[in-house]
Formats: structure tokens, C-alpha cells, sequence
């Protein structure tokens, strides 16, 4: 595996000190892009492991946002980058692998730029180590999902709209960039709404900077309403949109219990995109736990004597209003990836009291920073691995094939569509409330397959034979980690 010869270079760099590092930032920035490219792709995965993963998939062969493949906005960006590589590689595993790989290189070098931090530097080479090994980044950079390339093209704009403020031509690539954004992530354009509002607020060549970003607009908004028709998209947008936001988008207004909201929010970023220790969790994830919250420590020790600068005071409000979009209006609870930004930025928070360890007292900095880099390496190598095993609903949707399982299923309608759409040409029934049971409960036929959690209100009508639960690790996917089959015989 391309995993274990990179842990050896990090640990050696940091523990030198900066003067041995006299690898020049151009050779280490050509070592990061194979590294960063090859790692990814050496651990692709070959299932679908979700419904929106399976609408990404099933758009590579049928561009379609009535068919919700994928669902609106339609992402054209990215499809159409999947699209071309999907033609030369013929491999799905390996094409969103290939993107997740060049979407992190793009992401580690702007995020060095964006905080003033060379790559051939200590702090440059720790945070690049932090970002590389994350287990969140690496498990997104093989998903079949848009996310991490939305986060890459985010990191970038914002790069060049803080760290650019006096340079118009800079700042054009930064306002095209964030039209290029619109039609690759575009949940992810709240982090950059308050340097776009500001610099349209005080820059004099405001025209220039808005024709910069509708051109990064129409550059995919054009094909995309010639393909799909504007009736089409319409219907398919305002649909969408409702949904999202009163029906199944998982927002404070359809999900409003706050407490289990901020709850969802602190264990997303802490454990499911920093590999922190929760309850139920690995005694393993201690080892990069204890280190990270002493570093943190020393990071609030540092923000609270610190004078914020406007670059600083910027991206602060950024994150800010991002906290608030994920909070009010993003499915935190099911999808802990709609946190993806906040990760990037809590492990240059966390680089920061890094360092300032090491500056006091480089033996022990040294020695707690090598204890999180494995224990990071460690809960990373487990999940990934993990990843690349069929988790619960694909290995459902194989024994259904390999048994030849030809009776009716009766299961929620996502999981419904995922098998449908697998090739499994059963006869299927949806319950999307209790009042579909007893329809159900009427049907002449002798045997059902029941997947999800109904047995109880089937046993008047039914003999049950309990199956098996699949399971898979929550902090892997937390969709449909654990799921129960069921055999219903008529009495």
C-alpha cells in the first residue's frame, strides 16, 4: 500500500528542525500531487455505498435532474470532469478517486497560501500532514460525491478574494472561481458570501469583478439549460428546493430539536471529521484525542491574546455564517460531510497550538505531535479500509442476488430505488408512513422480504424470521449503518 512509506518522510521533517529542510517547495510540491493522487486512487472504493453516491453514479451513464441523477442543483461541474474521466478510465471506483485525489492537492496548497505557510516549511509540511491523513478528507476523496472538489474550488476563491484585496486581477479569478463554485458545490457558497459582499461593497471595479463572476456562471449554466430545457429545470429546481427545506432536507425546520442539533453539529466536527473519541467509539481514537485537545488548548490561549487583522476578521465572519447555513439549514444530523469546510479551518486552528507547543518546549511538542500523527494514521488506515469493504445496504443487495431472493420487498423507498436500481427486479412496496402497512398486510402473496425496522406491526398477518442486522462503522457512513432483514410468511 502507497500508505506506510508517507508517515516515515512527515515524522523525520518533523523532527528536524526548519534549516534541515532543504527540499525546494517546487520538488515537495510535485512529490504532493502523486502522493496525494496515487494514495487515493490505491484505496478506491467499488459499491455504492448511498442513495446520493448511486445519483452521481447513475449520472456518469444519464445526465438527468428530473431523474434526480443527480438531484438539483446538478452539480454540471463535476459531472462533467467525472464524465471525461469516466470515458478513459471505465472504472467508477477509480474516476472519483482520480478527482478526490487532484481536489486535495488543490485543497493543501490553497489552504497553505490562504495562511501565509510554505510547504517546505515545518508548520507548511504539519499541516499538509494533518489535512493528507485526516480520516474525513481521505474517506470523501474516494466517495462518489462532489464535496471535496466543491471544497478545493472553495478554498481557492477564497484565497484569492482575502489574501487579494488590492489586486484586481487576482480578485477576478477569485469572483470566477466562485461562479465556477455555483455549479460544482453550491451549498458551499455561504462560506464565501462575506468577502464577495465586501469587495462588491468597496471595490471600485465592481462591474468588472461581477462580469468576472457571471462569466464563471454561464460557463456551465448554458449547457446545462440546453441539455436539460429551462421548463425542465425549473420544475426540477423548485421541487428540489421546497423539499430540501420543508420536506426531507433535514433542516431546522423539519428537524427542529436543538439540542440533538448542536449535539450532531460538535460530534460531526470532533469525531467524524477530526477522528476525536466519542461514546461508542474505538478506546484507539484516545490516542489522537488526548494530544488534540491539548494542542487546541494552546490554540484558544493564542486567539484569546490576539489582535485579529482584517484577512483574519474576513475569514472568521466567513466561518461564521457558514456555521449558521449548516446549523439552520443543512442535514447535520444523517450528513456529517455538509461540515467539510469548518474541518479544514479546525486543523489549521489546531497547526497553530501545535507550533506554539513546539516553540515552548520542542521535545515535548515533538513527542505529543508524532503520538497524534500515528494515532491520526492509525484511526485513518482502519476507516479506509473499512471503506473499501461493502458496507451495510451494498452487502444487502448482494445476498439478495446471490440467493436469488424473488418475492416481494417491502422496505423505505430510498433503499427501494437503491436496489431497483441495482438490477434487482423484485416486486417492490414502500413505507413511507404506517398507513402503507396495512395495504400491505391485504396482498395475497405468501412471502415477503422486510427490510428496516416494521416486524412488530406485520406479526398479526405475518410469521416472522428474523434474518440477519448489517451493519457498518457510522463514522465511515453514518447513512444506514445498521439495518435489519426479516422473512414474513403468511399465517
Amino acid at each position: 500500500m502507497i500508505r506506510g512509506p508517507i508517515l516515515g518522510p512527515l515524522i523525520f521533517y518533523l523532527y528536524s528542525p526548519p534549516m534541515s529542510i532543504k527540499i525546494s517547495n517546487r520538488n515537495l510540491t510535485i512529490f504532493l500531487f502523486f502522493v496525494c493522487l496515487l494514495s487515493r486512487v490505491a484505496t478506491s472504493i467499488f459499491h455504492i455505498e448511498d442513495i446520493d453516491s448511486l445519483r452521481f453514479a447513475l449520472s456518469l451513464h444519464e445526465f438527468n435532474v428530473l431523474k434526480m441523477q443527480p438531484h438539483f442543483p446538478g452539480y454540471p461541474v463535476f459531472i462533467v470532469i467525472a464524465k471525461g474521466l469516466y470515458f478513459i478510465t471505465k472504472s467508477m471506483g477509480i474516476t472519483f478517486s482520480i478527482i478526490g485525489g487532484l481536489s486535495l492537492f488543490v485543497l493543501i496548497i490553497f489552504t497553505l497560501k490562504l495562511f501565509y505557510l510554505k510547504l517546505n516549511s515545518v508548520q507548511g509540511l504539519l499541516c499538509t500532514s494533518l489535512l493528507f491523513l485526516n480520516p474525513f478528507l481521505w474517506l470523501m476523496s474516494n466517495r462518489f460525491m462532489p464535496d471535496l472538489l466543491g471544497l478545493c474550488v472553495s478554498i481557492a476563491s477564497l484565497n484569492f478574494l482575502i489574501t487579494s484585496a488590492n489586486r484586481l486581477r487576482l480578485l477576478l479569478i477569485g469572483f470566477f472561481l466562485v461562479g465556477i463554485l455555483c455549479g460544482t458545490r453550491l451549498s458551499y457558497f455561504p462560506l464565501l458570501a462575506l468577502p464577495v459582499i465586501y469587495h462588491m461593497y468597496s471595490n471600485s471595479n465592481r462591474h468588472f469583478l461581477f462580469f468576472s463572476f457571471s462569466f464563471g456562471c454561464l460557463l456551465w449554466f448554458l449547457p446545462f439549460v440546453w441539455i436539460t430545457g429551462l421548463d425542465s429545470l425549473y420544475i426540477a429546481a423548485f421541487k428540489q428546493t421546497v423539499g430540501h427545506f420543508y420536506d426531507f432536507g433535514g433542516t431546522a425546520l423539519t428537524d427542529g430539536v436543538w439540542h440533538h442539533r448542536i449535539v450532531s453539529m460538535i460530534r460531526s466536527i470532533w469525531a467524524d471529521g477530526l477522528g476525536g473519541f466519542w461514546f461508542g467509539r474505538s478506546w484507539q481514537t484516545l490516542l489522537l484525542t488526548g494530544p488534540m485537545i491539548y494542542f487546541f488548548y494552546n490554540s484558544f490561549i493564542i486567539l484569546k491574546n490576539k489582535n485579529l487583522n482584517q484577512h483574519q476578521i474576513l475569514i472568521v465572519g466567513s466561518l461564521f455564517i457558514y456555521i449558521l447555513w449548516v446549523f439552520f439549514f443543512q442535514n447535520i444530523i444523517h450528513k456529517s460531510r455538509h461540515i467539510m469546510p469548518l474541518i479544514v479551518f479546525s486543523i489549521i486552528f489546531l497547526n497553530l497550538g501545535i507550533n506554539k507547543v513546539r516553540e515552548k518546549n520542542s521535545f515535548r511538542g515533538n513527542i505529543l505531535t508524532g503520538i497524534l500523527l500515528l494515532g491520526l494514521f492509525n484511526v485513518t488506515l482502519v476507516l479506509t479500509s473499512q471503506h473499501q469493504k461493502p458496507n451495510a445496504i451494498s452487502s444487502i443487495k448482494d445476498s439478495i442476488i446471490d440467493k436469488n431472493i424473488d418475492y416481494p420487498i417491502v422496505s423505505i423507498p430510498l433503499i427501494n430505488y437503491y436496489l431497483k436500481k441495482h438490477g434487482i427486479d423484485n416486486e417492490f412496496y414502500d413505507i413511507e408512513n404506517t398507513h402503507d402497512i396495512d395495504p400491505i398486510k391485504l396482498l395475497k402473496t405468501d412471502s415477503l422480504l422486510l427490510i428496516g425496522n416494521f416486524q412488530k406491526r406485520f406479526l398479526d398477518h405475518y410469521v416472522l424470521t428474523y434474518d440477519s442486522t448489517y451493519y457498518h462503522n457510522p463514522y465511515m457512513n453514518r447513512m444506514w449503518s445498521e439495518i435489519n432483514v426479516s422473512s414474513l410468511k403468511k399465517k
